[in-house]
């Protein structure tokens, strides 16, 4: 076998942190990667288009962005060009495939060709969509078929299932070894403010965006010393002013080595969750896995339940999600007490264990795939 193929709704591997940290390491393997993918915006592909001649990517649909109802409309006419791209590539390929919309088509193509498909389910498709109990229900059994059926079924954490069996297998969100040694020796420019805190991935209208608009506003008016980073895409109708407000340095979408560097100069990350997303609820960060290995303290939403062990340890932070000025008084308290800072960047060492590096994780994985492929 000397290619794997790769399967997601998205332009290219790049655009999404879990999928680029799988390309070094299946390169590493000798084997190239064949990507299948959906451009939702224009130009997005030759913007994060992956610099290595050793990975193709190739468009199957256009159009529709990200958080429109169109968009959503398109989800059907993306499951039926993933099934018939599955027909298309043969027999017997190991094909990653991103999330259940394009697993679920991949894996009845499989069961004609004889294709081994692995269903990385980095965000459970059933707790994302809001449905009615009925078509909740189907959606959620449809789920546990594919999953059953599929050759692996990659899961951040069994927190979202309320089955397991021996195929599902846990991928921490953590940073690979070479991204966390050239960040580390990365040298920044830490603002001038008593308190930096660092906001990274996709922040919008039910990740904080609004919230963090008027904890700022708030903390302006009370003339507190702190400045916000942001690294990554900001949208919705707090954008704007999150992003041109004087206390935030916007970043746009760096490389994953680039947004690394930024924990090495703040003092704390935000990772916000709006609850009334049920999986929003049982979130499972990249920032956290970078967190632990930075040691650079959570402030997260009260309400997401996965974080508690981080709270429990004094390794984050916790507010209601709505309270902007609960968020804002916890930031005082942080500038009044910098000690509880270096309290809470102790606690976090204990969690290394948890969120082994990325690489070692990955590793044992594609070679567990591989060896019951290449038995067949």
């Amino acid at each position: 076998m000397s290619e794997v193929v790769f399967i997601a709704p998205l332009p290219t591997m790049r655009k999404r942190t879990r999928l680029s940290k799988m390309v070094p390491q299946v390169l590493r393997t000798g084997r190239d990667i064949l990507f299948y993918g959906w451009e939702r915006e224009v130009g997005e592909v030759e913007k994060f288009r992956t610099d290595s001649p050793r990975v193709q990517e190739k468009i199957i649909l256009r159009g529709g962005g990200y958080s429109s109802k169109r968009a959503r409309l398109m989800y059907p006419i993306w499951m039926i060009m993933v099934f018939f791209c599955v027909l298309r590539l043969g027999r017997n390929r190991l094909i990653f495939a991103l999330g259940w919309e394009t697993a679920f088509p991949a894996q009845f193509a499989a069961m004609l060709t004889g294709s081994q498909i692995v269903f990385d389910d980095a965000d459970r498709f059933s707790m994302i969509l809001r449905l009615p109990g009925p078509a909740r229900s189907l959606l959620q059994r449809l789920e546990q078929w594919t999953s059953h059926r599929v050759a692996l079924h990659i899961i951040p954490s069994f927190s979202r299932y309320d089955w397991r069996h021996d195929r599902m297998v846990v991928l921490r969100n953590s940073p690979l070894e070479a991204d966390l040694a050239e960040a580390r020796n990365t040298v920044l420019q830490r603002p001038k403010s008593r308190l930096v805190l660092y906001v990274n991935g996709w922040i919008g209208e039910t990740r904080g965006g609004p919230i963090f608009v008027e904890a700022l506003e708030i903390a302006a008016e009370r003339g507190l010393d702190l400045h916000v980073l942001i690294a990554g895409r900001v949208e919705g109708e707090a954008a704007p002013k999150l992003v041109g407000h004087p206390n935030v340095t916007f970043f746009g979408e760096l490389s994953q080595r680039e947004a690394l560097a930024w924990y090495t100069v703040s003092d704390a990350v935000l990772t916000y969750y709006d609850p009334a997303i049920p999986i929003n609820r049982k979130a499972e960060a990249n920032k956290w896995g970078d967190a632990i290995y930075f040691d650079c303290p959570i402030i997260v939403n009260s309400e997401v339940e996965t974080v508690h062990h981080f709270i429990k340890a004094g390794a984050a932070f916790a507010v209601p999600y709505n309270d902007a000025s609960a968020l804002v008084a916890l930031w005082e308290h942080l500038m009044e007490t910098p000690e509880v800072l270096g309290d809470a960047r102790s606690a976090l060492t204990q969690f290394k264990l948890d969120y082994p590096i990325f690489d070692t994780q990955f590793d044992m994985l594609l070679k567990r795939v591989v060896q019951e492929v290449e038995a067949k």
